[in-house]
């Protein structure tokens, strides 16, 4: 390939490539479904775009890492103000080594989850935040 059709090629995939990063950034359900009906233990599996899921550090963390969090979920409750620290207590299930799935003890019944990404701090990140219904049966 000669030198100017690579250039005109990287450029090309470069473009492509950083049309996407102006998305913008959301969390979501993966399963189940908004609406579904399930069975406890339900299994929850979430998922995020344009945002990176990681490990909250180890030891005493005192500053955030830009574009970076990770998931806590929350049976009954509605999404946090961006920047409330979520509390490490019920409602709220935090998923502080990064992880994406839960098998949850529900009871029967119509149940709000609402999915909330939180900062290295634990505060909740602005826009990403979503909710759905689900019902539980025996």
């Amino acid at each position: 390939m000669n030198l100017k059709r690579h250039f005109v090629l990287t450029v090309l995939i470069a473009t492509a490539c950083a049309c996407g990063t102006g998305s913008k950034p959301r969390v979501f359900f993966v399963e189940p479904q908004d609406g579904a009906t399930v069975k406890s233990p339900a299994h929850l599996k979430f998922g995020v775009e344009n945002y990176q899921v990681a490990a909250v550090p180890q030891g005493t963390v005192e500053t955030t890492r830009a574009g970076m969090g990770h998931y806590h979920v929350a049976v009954d409750s509605d999404c946090l103000p961006a920047g409330t620290v979520i509390q490490k207590a019920a409602p709220w299930v935090h998923f502080g080594t990064g992880n994406s799935e839960i098998d949850m003890q529900l009871p029967s019944g119509k149940h709000k989850l609402t999915l909330q990404l939180g900062d290295d701090m634990h505060q909740a990140v602005e826009g990403l935040c979503t909710s759905i219904t689900v019902n539980v049966t025996e």
